[in-house]
């Protein structure tokens, strides 16, 4: 098991296993302006979580934070629509990755 603590959406905190998640998305974070975020997907709780890093300092070291989103913020953030959502839910084992980030970078 790898834990990781999360903030969930009621201001509270959990942890859950990154061993048993699933990638979903990544690009920049609506939560946090220049922090690279990655969406995962949590089947215990049947979440979406936010993975996010602020750029690195001068030194490379750099935050990590970890925040569960509503489908309203991968919609708005992540273009992720409906049918998608409930794909991630109904089979997660079976979703394409996608990467955002060269979107957002406009490559």
């Amino acid at each position: 098991m790898m834990p990781c603590d999360f903030l969930t959406l009621d201001g509270g905190s959990s942890v859950l296993d990154l061993d048993s998640v699933y990638d979903i998305v990544n690009g920049p974070s609506g939560k946090r302006a220049g922090w690279s975020a990655l969406i995962i997907f949590d089947p215990q709780s049947d979440g979406f979580i936010e993975l996010r890093s602020s750029p690195p300092d001068v030194r490379g070291a750099s935050a990590d934070e970890a925040e569960a989103v509503t489908d309203g913020y991968l919609a708005d953030q992540f273009n992720l629509t409906v049918d998608q959502l409930i794909a991630v839910r109904t089979r997660p084992a079976n979703w394409i990755f996608l990467d955002r980030r060269a979107l957002a970078s406009g490559n």
